[in-house]
């Protein structure tokens, strides 16, 4: 993790620089406790009672912290609760294991997952000087592989398909699955509806921060972020609408890897037609979803943004979304699997009014609109990777 700040301004600040430079350890024997009090000493460690399961009850709730030393001793199953570990632990917090097992296999496996090391008992405070801390305390600065929140893109194939009201009701569900940190990211920075959904007022962080990156470091955009509930952040803007802006594709690089960061999810409610400064969002989009409803116009321009999308960051991450599937006077299913050329990937059926009033009162539908939930839980199985090979979901879990 890397705080780059020259200034500390305020109390707020300092506090928020101290907790990301956080260590804490939960370990279950007083040889580990002395061994890496001793061997990490002078850092800003904190030592738990504790195993793995308790350092996930944790992450729940907080994540401020630049690394996690756990304990696996004893856990019979250690790599399903690494599963559920990957699920709230945010990309740029470093882990470590203690352990048990000296097998060489067991310890290629957890390295392949994007571990930072495992130590096999009893651990000494040597082994935690020369093995541990380097590796802990080191260089910060983010390496050249590619370790960071998996981005979600949602691209509306024409104007009132719902791709902003999807974007915030899959953010909120892809949290509420996952336990997982999840930012909502809302591009439109003129007449983005994102913010009156929820009922919030953005500031003009997200702008500035696109505009000069150079401005823009970790807590800037804490700044900037509005909390829609403990898991799930706002970041958007309300500009003039005869504004001139002068969106950066560096501003853009820089946003996203500060999110990158801090958040396991990030989904992005992105303008159409992409301007150059937006294509870095769908070059780092693991899956882009082209949202339509079901009309000749929505059709065209979904073929449109499918081959853009492809154009920019090839086509194994642009998946179809049908919206509003069985809506009166929409085109037949057999005239849009016709222009599709395929069955839409994903399909979400009208669920009436209760949609419609969810923007006009300021609140999720997803709080009070039946099925919903239902309906968006296939995209959430598509995006967490839940039911695939156990390894390949902990290798994007951990961001690999």
């Amino acid at each position: 993790m890397s705080v780059n700040i020259a200034v500390v301004n305020s109390p707020e600040e300092a506090t928020s620089v101290v907790a990301r430079n956080r260590i804490v350890c939960f370990v279950d024997d007083e040889l580990s406790a002395a061994a890496l009090r001793k061997g990490l000493e002078g850092s800003n460690i904190s030592i738990k009672r504790g195993t793995i399961r308790h350092a996930i009850r944790m992450l729940e709730t907080d994540t401020d912290l630049l690394a996690l030393v756990t304990d696996i001793s004893g856990i019979d199953d250690p790599f399903t609760e690494l599963e559920r570990l990957a699920g709230v632990c945010p990309p740029d917090v470093r882990v470590a294991l203690i352990g048990e097992s000296r097998e060489i296999t067991f310890y290629r496996a957890l390295m392949e997952l994007g571990l930072t090391e495992y130590l096999p008992r009893p651990i000494t405070r040597d082994m935690v000087l020369d093995q541990l801390r380097p590796k802990l305390l080191g260089e910060l600065a983010p390496g050249p592989t590619d370790r960071g929140g998996h981005v979600i893109s949602i691209c509306g194939a024409q104007g009132g398909a719902g791709a902003t009201s999807i974007a915030i009701n899959l953010a909120l569900q892809l949290a509420e699955t996952t336990k997982a940190k999840v930012a909502l990211l809302d591009l439109h920075l003129q007449g983005g509806e994102t913010a009156v959904m929820l009922g919030v007022q953005p500031g003009p962080g997200l702008r500035i921060a696109l505009e000069n990156p150079m401005r823009a470091d970790t807590l800037f955009l804490e700044r900037a972020a509005i909390e829609v509930n403990e898991r799930v952040c706002l970041i958007s803007a309300d500009e003039e609408l005869d504004a001139q802006l002068d969106i950066t594709e560096a501003g853009v690089r820089h946003v996203l890897g500060l999110l990158r960061q801090r958040f396991n999810y990030i989904v992005v409610d992105v303008p159409v037609p992409f301007p150059p400064s937006i294509h870095p969002v769908i070059t780092l989009s693991r899956h882009v979803l082209v949202l339509l409803e079901a009309e000749v116009t929505g059709l065209r321009n979904a073929h449109a943004l499918r081959t853009a999308v492809t154009n920019i960051a090839g086509k194994d991450r642009v998946f179809t979304l049908l919206n509003r599937a069985n809506r009166a006077g929409g085109l037949p299913r057999a005239a849009i699997v016709k222009a599709l050329g395929a069955e839409p990937d994903m399909v979400v059926p009208d669920l009436g009014k209760g949609m419609t009033q969810a923007v006009n009162l300021g609140i999720p539908a997803l709080k009070h609109v039946s099925g919903l939930r239902r309906h968006l839980a296939p995209i959430v199985r598509e995006i967490t990777g839940l039911g695939a090979e156990r390894k390949g979901r902990l290798r994007r879990l951990l961001g690999l």
